[in-house]
């Protein structure tokens, strides 16, 4: 999946969440290179993550208080 960083900082799932003016696009490879093999995006498990419109964050500036996805973390 795609992702958007917005001007604020969030990123955020493309699937869910629509283009606005300022967000910088991340493709779909650079996007699992930064999740999957290099571990540096974390976002909850998949029912938390669909039901939030799939925000992401950056690893180990996550809510503390979220669902986290383990996986993340292996």
């Amino acid at each position: 999946m795609a992702l958007r960083i917005r001007e604020d900082g969030s990123i955020w799932c493309a699937r869910f969440n629509r283009k606005r003016k300022g967000d910088i696009y991340i493709d779909d490879g650079i996007h699992y290179h930064l999740s999957v093999e290099a571990k540096v995006l974390v976002t909850t498990e998949i029912d938390y993550h669909i039901k939030n419109k799939g925000q992401w964050w950056w690893k180990g500036r996550e809510p503390k208080d979220l669902p986290i996805d383990k996986k993340y973390y292996e």
